[in-house]
């Protein structure tokens, strides 16, 4: 089949696992078949957002090729990794809340068409038998969702398999994370037959606007979330349960939003590391939203000096990246440093593969707010942010997609006071 070239195109790779693996793959297909198109790939934890509001990653008037690749059971890939004894009817619970939202999602596009592969699950790391046919209705459902708006395309697992005989797809092993689970096989082959039909799918082509407010329907959406937090000191959970156990596991799958990812942490090793420093706190976040509760999703410990509140740890999970719950909890820290008239807020940060989302955010805190160009450092670097306290709470909730929503999210936040046991 003929391929049209068309000069200044992208192609555009969104998925439910980490989509860099595929970045190399369609740079090649592409550079066999002659086309003279770039490749973008949307880190996994942004998905939400770049199909609510494209334009954070395709430049206005490029005709773009969007790819997007769905295994439902990436939508609970931290459960599906957690060793704890979570039961399956949470799990399943928590996969149906999950799907909830991406539909939701899905029926909120407007300006972007789609070329979706669905791929089958319980070919990775992880048992999913327990979903049972949720795992089915899930794929039905968006399949049909993107059918229903008739501007898309659906192609079946079975007709791209059809195209590469006896080629071994999956790769067990590099699944282990939930990053990637396609062999390199696997990946070529599914740069090969979508660099092959490129001609035959959907162009997104999205108009200059006059204005540069952000997507409609990534507004509305973030409002609709109706986002709740809470932060509390790091102890007990309500059930009697150390919660650093959980924070620790969380922290052993999470790598786009954390400022110490190649720091490996201990069972008791926060605690005791809060108890040895002078006026140490650990504090944990909680995140519910209308879809859900995501429980524990982060942590932080400070400690300080006369003028300086200085962070240890800091993260949050994946799945309430996008949410503007980063928003809210430095509009908090500022608050606290703000409370105790400290001056600085000293953030170390150590450049891991994927956490350069951190790296952006903080640097925009960092320099009052102004949306320049950042250069991120190179893997492995270590540099130190210094937040001027002043102004920062008001700083951290203007540069959130939706100032409101995430105002309100900081308004309806809930406290609970520090616990002397994490207290030196």
């Amino acid at each position: 089949m003929a391929v049209v070239v068309r000069s200044g195109s992208v192609v555009v790779l969104a998925s439910t696992f980490y989509t860099e693996a595929l970045d190399q793959p369609f740079v090649q297909a592409l550079a066999v078949h002659g086309e003279n198109r770039s490749v973008v790939c949307v880190p996994y934890n942004q998905l939400h957002a770049f199909l609510l509001n494209p334009r954070s990653v395709i430049p206005e008037e490029t005709p773009a090729n969007v790819i997007l690749l769905l295994r439902v059971e990436d939508l609970i890939r931290i459960e599906l990794a957690d060793n704890r004894s979570v039961d399956t009817d949470s799990r399943l619970r928590i996969f149906r809340e999950r799907m909830a939202q991406f539909l939701d999602v899905l029926s909120r596009t407007s300006n972007i068409s789609l070329t979706l592969l669905v791929c089958p699950s319980g070919k990775g790391a992880y048992d999913v038998a327990f979903l049972g046919n949720a795992v089915r209705i899930a794929e039905y459902r968006s399949q049909a969702e993107l059918r229903l708006q008739q501007r898309h395309k659906v192609v079946l697992w079975s007709d791209f398999a059809r195209a590469f005989p006896g080629t071994s797809f999956f790769n067990v092993a590099g699944d282990r994370l939930g990053h990637v689970p396609f062999s390199p096989e696997g990946l070529d082959a599914l740069a090969q037959f979508f660099v092959h039909e490129i001609g035959n799918l959907p162009v997104t082509n999205l108009k200059a606007r006059a204005s540069n407010e952000d997507d409609a329907a990534l507004q509305q959406f973030l409002v609709s979330l109706k986002v709740k937090l809470s932060i509390s000191a790091l102890g007990l959970d309500e059930e009697g349960v150390e919660e650093e156990e959980e924070v620790i596991g969380l922290l052993r799958h999470t790598t786009h939003f954390i400022n110490t990812p190649d720091r490996k942490w201990e069972a008791g090793e926060i605690t005791a590391t809060i108890a040895e420093k002078h006026q140490g706190e650990a504090w944990v976040v909680r995140v519910k939203d209308r879809f859900g509760d995501y429980g524990i999703s982060g942590a932080m410990t400070f400690t300080f000096t006369k003028t300086t509140l200085r962070a240890g740890l800091c993260f949050l999970s994946c799945p309430v990246l996008g949410k503007q719950v980063e928003n809210a909890l430095l509009s908090w820290i500022g608050h606290v440093a703000e409370s105790r008239r400290l001056s600085t807020i000293e953030v170390p940060f150590v450049k891991g593969r994927d956490n350069q989302v951190l790296y952006s955010f903080l640097e925009q805190l960092q320099n009052s707010g102004t949306n320049q160009p950042v250069e991120v450092p190179p893997l492995g670097a270590h540099s130190t942010f210094h937040l001027p306290v002043a102004g920062l709470m008001d700083r951290a909730l203007r540069i959130a997609t939706n100032p409101a929503a995430a105002e309100e999210m900081f308004a309806r936040m809930q406290i609970r006071e520090i616990d002397a046991r994490v207290r030196a």
